[in-house]
């Protein structure tokens, strides 16, 4: 028997919003796009790969922001693909706009249990494989932002599925859930005319593995070149450049050194990011910077 629900997070996940908040559907007043590839431990053999595809826009008279979000993520022999929709309401709230939003969708789970070379045969939870595992869930957030800052809180999964290879497949787990609650927060420093300082973090809580943190700077070059480092507790740290070559275009490379005991058996990992935003409410003298 086994838990399974876990948050795709991704080294440039605050320009990817939606997978941990969905209160940030139509916070970038435009329609915006993002895909993430991320390869994680290269040269491991049954690495996390990851792709993420959100696309989300105000709606109406800007107050109703929609968002979609589609993941697949595959860790050895098993796949998971999401497909998530993601309502949020704004509204003006002294200098800046505070969202409250909420998330519903599935995932489909997969695993391939008989293709692992086994020491012990007979052994009935890897006998058949899982296909097409179908798990509802729910999530839910709030997310306050200016021009300056931000400040957000969520929970990616309300629902905890418990997995029995020998008996009833998925179903709704009746303890304790692990919500995964998250905690994000940034700001904007104007350092002198070219140059801005973007500290960030990010604080998660699971209840296998208890609170990690993100630690993040990001030096922004004129509004064109940002340059960024973080620090993942217990698990990497994290070099990343992303280049803006117009107001509407956002590319991004992120590399991770890890930490943990799995160092020595692989070379770090990659995430690649494009990000496009429609120009219709773009402000170039107006920048976004989360």
């Amino acid at each position: 028997m086994s838990f399974a629900q876990h948050t795709p997070l991704t080294s440039q996940y605050l320009f990817n919003g939606l997978v941990i908040n969905p209160a940030y559907a139509g916070s970038r007043d435009a329609l915006a796009t993002n895909l993430t590839y991320r390869h994680q431990w290269v040269g491991f053999e049954g690495a996390p790969v990851t792709q993420l595809l959100s696309v989300h826009a105000p709606m109406g008279r800007r107050k109703l922001g929609l968002g979609l979000l589609v993941y697949n993520d595959r860790i050895g022999v098993s796949q998971e693909t999401g497909v998530f929709s993601n309502y949020a309401y704004r509204i003006r709230f002294r200098k800046g706009k505070l969202s409250f939003g909420i998330g519903a969708g599935f995932t489909i789970f997969r695993s391939q249990w008989t293709t692992l070379a086994l020491q012990q045969t007979g052994d009935q939870s890897f006998s058949t494989d899982t296909r097409s595992a179908f798990r509802p869930n729910f999530s839910t957030g709030a997310y306050y932002y200016t021009k300056s800052w931000f400040v957000g809180i969520s929970s990616p999964f309300l629902i905890l599925h418990r997995y029995s290879s020998t008996s009833e497949g998925w179903r709704i787990n009746e303890t304790k859930a692990d919500l995964q609650p998250m905690l994000t927060g940034g700001r904007v420093y104007q350092l002198n005319k070219d140059i801005k300082l973007k500290p960030s973090t990010l604080i998660r809580y699971r209840v296998s593995s208890g609170v990690q943190a993100d630690l993040s700077t990001n030096l922004i070059l004129k509004d064109k070149v940002w340059v960024g480092a973080s620090y993942r507790t217990g698990d990497a740290f994290i070099a990343s450049l992303e280049v803006l070559p117009t107001p509407q275009w956002r590319l991004g490379y992120a590399y991770d050194v890890g930490l943990s005991s799995l160092l020595p058996y692989h070379r770090g990992s990659h995430e690649l990011m494009v990000q496009y935003e429609f120009g219709y409410r773009i402000r170039v003298k107006d920048p976004r910077y989360f």
